[in-house]
């Protein structure tokens, strides 16, 4: 989980997107593309909420 709350230059999140970006530039399909981007929507979403935010996600999910 991030301590720098709301801050766009953590290096974490520096790093998480170039290595989306790489991925991205090595994608050869629209699907590739996609999966690419997902992936760093998790990963940004991850480092700034932690566990706990996806373990909320999956109880509202699972107990509906």
């Amino acid at each position: 989980m991030c301590s720098r709350k709301g801050a766009r230059r953590c290096d974490a999140l520096i790093a998480i997107r170039e290595e989306a970006l790489a991925e991205w530039c090595k994608a050869e399909t629209f699907d590739e593309v996609q999966t690419a981007w997902r992936r760093l929507g998790g990963r940004v979403t991850f480092h700034r909420y932690g566990v706990e935010h996806f373990r909320r996600m999956a109880r509202v999910r699972w107990s509906a």
